[in-house]
């Protein structure tokens, strides 16, 4: 720190302790500081952070907001069959019930269920990264055949795809997302 001094009296004592915290809270990290400023200043980055702070608030400051209906339901691209078809009618009937399904966890409907939980089991993260996925995560549905049918989610974390199974009630769409996120082994729960 470079402060040699001689202590004599309490008061000596908490300069000498003050001038330790200002070192390691300023001194070290200034350098750090004004090479992060430099940066930021190359394009004006620093003077619009500096007049409009609240716009930058959310890439500086790690605030977790709990997950909502709607924000999951925004940030998935479904990924529909042609319009007109037999598929397409059972995809817009799924997408309504997984709408409803969204709604029903949020409101602790299907406890122990969470949103983070519906997340993680289609990326992998339990929040949304602040700059967003890499790529857009996407809904497909899980058609099956007339001998098998597919009751319950699936998902690829890779490339962020959540696959829906088609259901003809919404009890039955909602009990099986359910249990099916519940039982995945990532989900957390004995």
């Amino acid at each position: 720190m470079g402060a040699l001094r001689t202590v004599r009296s309490l008061q000596e004592r908490d300069l000498l302790v003050q001038s330790a915290l200002g070192f390691y809270t300023d001194g070290r990290t200034r350098a750090a500081l004004a090479q992060f400023e430099d940066g930021l200043q190359t394009l004006g980055l620093l003077e619009e952070i500096k007049s409009r702070p609240h716009v930058f608030e959310d890439l500086f400051i790690n605030f977790e907001k709990p997950q909502q209906a709607k924000d999951l339901s925004s940030l998935f691209e479904v990924c529909f069959s042609p319009v007109g078809s037999n598929r397409r009618q059972q995809e817009n009937q799924t997408i309504c019930f997984w709408r409803d399904w969204l709604i029903d966890v949020e409101e602790e409907e299907c406890s122990p269920l969470t949103m983070e939980m519906v997340l993680e089991l289609a990326s992998g993260a339990s929040t949304v990264p602040p700059l967003g996925f890499t790529q857009p995560p996407q809904i497909q549905f899980l058609h099956g055949t007339s001998d098998y049918k597919l009751i319950y989610p699936e998902a690829n974390t890779c490339l962020i795809i959540l696959r829906l199974p088609l259901h003809n009630s919404y009890d039955d769409f909602k009990t099986s997302m359910t249990e099916g996120i519940l039982q995945a082994p990532s989900s957390g729960i004995p």
